[in-house]
């Protein structure tokens, strides 16, 4: 496995989110990393320029990030999100699941988001537990 703890990996990846920290996140990506978010592709440029444009975007940012899986290179992640949007001023909620593939150094070098953004009270989340 390329990272000893993906579930501290994960834990560490919830925690630079929090602190809305945009270095430290740009940091857990190599140079020539991608990311594919649905249909966008981000260039290793954008990767590493997005974590400050997102937190530069955003009120009350909160973020709960939840280790789901681990095999070879990948980790997988799922995230619950609550922010306001600066652009419009409104609250929305986030569901994702992450997919990173992670080199030996814990380096994040591709990566698949899935996340669904709604307005916050458009209707509950579902229960999360079988």
């Amino acid at each position: 496995m390329a990272v000893a703890d993906p579930k501290a990996w994960v834990a560490n990846v919830e925690r630079l989110y929090r602190a809305n920290d945009a270095e430290g996140v740009s940091a857990l990506y190599t140079e020539d990393a991608i990311t594919i978010f649905g249909s966008r592709i981000l260039s290793p440029e954008e990767v590493h320029a997005h974590p400050k444009e997102w937190f530069e975007s955003l009120l009350e940012y909160e973020i709960e990030r939840t280790f789901r899986a681990a095999t070879g290179d990948i980790i997988v992640s799922e995230t619950l999100a609550s922010y306001i949007k600066k652009e419009d001023g409104k609250r929305y909620r986030e569901f994702g699941v992450d997919v990173y593939w992670v080199n030996d150094q814990g380096k994040i070098y591709h990566k698949h988001t899935s996340e669904v953004v709604e307005p916050f009270d458009l209707r509950p989340l579902p229960p999360r537990n079988p």
